[in-house]
């Protein structure tokens, strides 16, 4: 009877640990998006996402908004990071510390900045008028601009 006892739990922890694993925002990404460093049929590099083959040529530039925003962006820079021009993401305060407590990346190619709340604030306007300009000043029409997104969207 104990055996069995230790088994369910046993069980139950490996089925906890998977479905927090499905749904974890590094995990979805480097699922969901995949990485070709040397494509056969141009000789470049390809993030493919779904069906859809997109050409990096140093040409990424990087949105991320919400709680899973610092997990997203480690996924895409471990990804494609050679890629990458400039990334922004706009995280809730505190989520930096509780990430760097879990994993000790650096991002070297994305900037993390910090909104106060969930709801719109100063700090969130400020994120999204560097992000408009990112766009604005430094992309040109070959570029790719991939945005990551966590939380309900209204």
């Amino acid at each position: 009877m104990i055996e069995k006892m230790k088994n369910m739990k046993a069980n139950a922890l490996k089925l906890f640990r998977t479905a927090i694993d499905a749904v974890d925002p590094y995990t979805c990404v480097k699922h969901y998006l995949v990485f070709n460093n040397n494509s056969s049929h141009n000789g470049k590099a390809e993030l493919h996402v779904g069906n859809n083959h997109i050409t990096l040529d140093h040409n990424l530039y990087v949105a991320a908004f919400g709680k899973a925003a610092i997990g997203m962006c480690r996924a895409i820079d471990e990804l494609c990071h050679e890629h990458i021009i400039k990334g922004i993401a706009s995280v809730p305060v505190g989520a930096i510390e509780q990430a760097q407590r879990k994993d000790s990346y650096i991002y070297i190619y994305i900037y993390v900045d910090r909104a106060e709340h969930n709801l719109p604030d100063q700090a969130a306007m400020n994120t999204a008028q560097r992000i408009q300009t990112m766009i604005s000043d430094t992309m040109c029409a070959d570029d790719i601009f991939l945005v990551l997104i966590s939380g309900n969207i209204l």
